[in-house]
């Protein structure tokens, strides 16, 4: 009797062969599901993975980007070798430094920084020159600090200023030239005796050129000659120009010793006496002409010379001679 049931099939178990042929499937799709991550690795990223809700994830909202959760791969059963995952290759991004940007500049405007103002150098303030050979109450100190001040006389050493001493042609020469500031009116001499080597040649020959001095016969100066009194008297009242308006007799006879004046000095003498120039020490009558000249003598006299000229205040003193 035939039975209405169909036969019953047996299941077999998997061959060697087909559990070979799965493991390489999903190996394969392990292979290029790494192969896809890799070029895009933003996708593994579990920022972006959208959780169920036992995970506590916020709640996908309309607004809310769609976000593929991507598939776990499903380890292999066998201890077949897996396929390597392709390297992910990552490139760096250079870092370039900021670049600072200048403030742009109004258009029209001038763009010139602010001048700088320079603090003005102070002069260091100087006070008057003490010489331990003038004392307070000598008779020439006032001229001395006078001439001192405006540099005429610079040749002092060791706070001496030799009041007593006497002074050289050359020296005198040195005084015009620093207290005088008049144009050339003669012409220059060529002296035998002044090299142009010697450091005196160009105040003599401004003194001379001037009309303050004049040289000796033969084409002498004498630089080293020491200046008599009536000398420099005739010096100052040549260089200023001067002339008696008197009969210069007359004139002189203000002075005891008057006849002791060179014929040639006569009216040099009596105008620079008219225009207050000479001093004299101890004793105003007393000119004493032909005496080596000291260099307080001259100081008082060449400030007097700078009074004609209005240059300097005129100081009255017991031994200036006025008429």
């Amino acid at each position: 009797m035939s039975s209405s049931q169909p036969p019953s099939r047996e299941k077999k178990p998997l061959g060697l062969d087909e559990l070979i042929a799965i493991v390489v499937a999903f190996g394969t799709i392990g292979a290029i599901f790494f192969w896809v991550t890799g070029r895009n690795p933003e996708r593994l990223r579990t920022a972006n993975w959208q959780l169920p809700a036992v995970f506590s994830q916020p709640a996908v909202t309309p607004d809310s980007p769609r976000i593929l959760t991507p598939a776990a791969p499903i380890p292999s059963p066998s201890p077949a070798a897996p396929v390597a995952p392709v390297p992910q290759v990552v490139t760096p991004i250079p870092l370039v430094p900021p670049v600072s940007v200048a403030p742009k500049q109004p258009i029209g405007r001038s763009t010139q920084a602010p001048a700088t103002t320079k603090p003005k150098a102070t002069k260091a303030k100087v006070g008057p020159v003490k010489f331990s050979d003038v004392p307070d109450k000598y008779w020439a100190r006032p001229f001395i600090l006078a001439l001192v001040d405006r540099k005429i006389f610079a040749d002092f050493t060791d706070s001496k200023f030799r009041p007593d001493e006497p002074i050289t042609r050359a020296e005198l020469a040195h005084l015009i030239q620093r207290m005088s500031d008049k144009e050339p009116r003669r012409k220059p001499v060529d002296f035998k005796d002044v090299k142009s080597t010697n450091p005196a040649a160009p105040s003599i020959d401004h003194s001379v050129k001037t009309g303050y001095l004049k040289g000796y016969p033969n084409n002498e100066f004498r630089p080293d000659k020491q200046v008599p009194r009536v000398e420099v008297i005739a010096a100052l009242a040549s260089g200023l120009n001067l002339k008696p308006s008197t009969k210069a007799t007359k004139t002189l006879q203000v002075y005891t010793d008057r006849k002791k004046v060179p014929k040639w000095a006569v009216d040099k003498v009596a105008a620079a006496t008219e225009a207050g120039i000479v001093v004299n020490y101890p004793k105003r009558q007393l000119l004493q002409p032909n005496r080596i000249a000291t260099r307080a003598e001259v100081t008082a006299m060449i400030y007097q010379a700078m009074a004609k000229q209005g240059k300097v205040p005129a100081k009255s003193s017991e031994y200036v001679v006025r008429l």
